[in-house]
Formats: C-alpha cells, sequence, structure tokens
C-alpha cells in the first residue's frame, strides 16, 4: 500500500511538471476546431522562416524550441473567451496589446523564474484568429535586449 501512495505522489508531481508546457494544452484541446494547425521543431520550422525578413529576432529565433500554429476562420467569440481563459489559468503577463482598424495583436509570455518559457502570439481579426506559439528558453535579459535592439517600442515589461 505504501508503494501505491509513493507511485500516486511520483505520478502527480510529474503530471504537474509536464504542465509547464501550457500551450500544448490549448493546441491538443482545441487542434481539430482550427482550419489549419501546425507543430514543428524549431530546427525544421526555422528553414521555411525567410531570414532577411527576421534579420533583427534572429537571437529570439535561436532560442525558440518548438513551433505550434493555429489559424481558424471566422473564430467565435466563445473562442475568444475559451483562449482568454486560458491565458489567465495558466498566469501569462501580456506584453503588449495594439488594436487598429478591427485587427488585434496580443503578445503574451510564461516565465519560470527569470526564464521565459513560452511565447504566444494572438492576431485577430474580423475573418481569421491566428496563435502562433513558441516553446522557448530565453532568459529575461536577453529577451529585453531583443526587443531593445528591435524596431518595437513596449513601454515596459
Amino acid at each position: 500500500m505504501k508503494n501505491y501512495i509513493i507511485v500516486l505522489g511520483i505520478a502527480l508531481v510529474l503530471t504537474s511538471c509536464a504542465s509547464k508546457s501550457s500551450f500544448n494544452t490549448f493546441y491538443a484541446d482545441n487542434k481539430n476546431e482550427c482550419e489549419f494547425s501546425i507543430s514543428s521543431p524549431a530546427f525544421l520550422a526555422n528553414l521555411f522562416i525567410p531570414k532577411d525578413d527576421v534579420r533583427e529576432y534572429e537571437d529570439l529565433f535561436k532560442k525558440v524550441k518548438h513551433y505550434k500554429v493555429m489559424v481558424f476562420s471566422d473564430a467565435s467569440k466563445s473562442l475568444d473567451k475559451k483562449f482568454n481563459r486560458f491565458i489567465k489559468q495558466k498566469k501569462y503577463a501580456s506584453i503588449f496589446r495594439v488594436k487598429q482598424n478591427g485587427e488585434q495583436v496580443q503578445l503574451y509570455f510564461l516565465q519560470n523564474k527569470n526564464s521565459i518559457k513560452e511565447i504566444v502570439l494572438k492576431v485577430k481579426s474580423d475573418n481569421d484568429y491566428v496563435l502562433l506559439g513558441l516553446k522557448t528558453n530565453i532568459s529575461e535579459e536577453d529577451f529585453n535586449k531583443i526587443i531593445e535592439d528591435s524596431e518595437i517600442s513596449i513601454s515596459s515589461l
């Protein structure tokens, strides 16, 4: 009996550690509802990213381990509510939010101590809803330097 309790305790700890990849959970729960989804290791996806278009973020892309992309057409308000609830429950921090001409862009990150483990980009318009999840292991210091060196202006991180 004692062994079963120890095994159950270890299983609970491992399960809680496995949930650290939060966007993976949202992806798995919702990929059947989207028009297009892809999950790719970074070494493969980076072959298709145009280097000239993202040169100023090269240091960030070097730290990405995995990409997940979800594209929804005619996304409902229920999907947006589900995503926003997910963001709050998993304690993502919002980096910035831009609204312009009916389009909305939001960038979130999930931090563990001084390291950013996940970055999620949400792009929403009247017709489309796109989510991009990046599994990373980038220090907060390195991330701030990348943002400072880029053309993005953010009031505070």
